[in-house]
């Protein structure tokens, strides 16, 4: 099921560039674009809205005082608002909002926001990656990349490289951040300073001279595995149905 998705915002820039974010997921519909209330009301009482995208700060109307409106007659539409202060957030949480996105919306957030929207409406995200698009901050911008062309990504000195069957790329996102991005889609962490996608892994070797371990990936890549997951990575594997060779 897609969700239908309506942007409230008298700043066509900011809608622009929500816009631009959002077509990177394809669960989602964008049903329209509004730059007042009074549009906003109008256009929910012809189209089916499921998701908006609400601005609080408004020529002729708060976000807030929209919202109050939108609930009173359509309670199934829901909420993310968007706001350049956050001094707002803590008003706006009478109405139940999914989440608070502040100006100008960092595509690294908004992919947290839509995990949580994805399962609001269609459940737990499936395992299977085929298909499933991520955005990562990288020099000069934001690169979208497949998840299923990911072979692993690793921290080397203060940077992040994202190594893809096309090539390596270099991120401005910390490793940290990366690891609670990628958790959704089955990656896993089992080096401080690499994060591999589970189903790519071939084999845990062990070393009894040194005691260290090392995943073989299916490219053949080596990467370390600290001792004190081998266990954690065992169970996780067999969880997911994944059995070495």
């Amino acid at each position: 099921m897609d969700i239908n998705v309506l942007l409230v915002d008298d700043d066509k820039n900011a809608i622009n560039l929500l816009k631009s974010h959002l077509s990177a997921y394809s669960f989602v519909t964008l049903k329209g674009e509004v730059h007042s209330g009074k549009e906003a009301m109008e256009f929910i009482r012809n189209e089916k809205v499921d998701l908006m995208f609400l601005d609080i700060e408004m020529n002729d109307i708060t976000g807030l005082e929209l919202a109050k409106h939108i609930q009173a007659l359509q309670k199934n539409i829901e909420i993310i608002f968007v706001t350049g202060h956050a001094g707002f957030a803590l008003e706006g949480y009478d109405f139940h909002p999914i989440d608070f996105l502040l100006k100008p919306i960092d595509f690294f957030r908004l992919e947290k926001t839509m995990a949580i929207v994805q399962e609001r409406f269609q459940g737990a995200p499936k395992a299977d990656n085929q298909n499933k698009k991520i955005g990562m901050r990288v020099a000069g911008g934001i690169k979208i990349f497949n998840v299923e062309d990911i072979i692993y990504i690793e921290k080397i000195g203060r940077k992040v490289s994202i190594v893809t069957k096309f090539g390596s790329f270099e991120s401005s996102d910390t490793i940290s951040a990366i690891e609670d991005m990628f958790e959704t889609y089955g990656f896993y962490r089992p080096h401080q300073s690499f994060i591999v996608p589970m189903h790519n892994i071939r084999s845990i070797n062990s070393d009894s001279i040194s005691r260290t371990y090392t995943l073989e990936l299916t490219n053949g890549t080596l990467v370390p595995l600290s001792r004190n997951k081998v266990n954690e990575l065992k169970d996780l594997l067999v969880a997911e149905g994944i059995v070495l060779v």
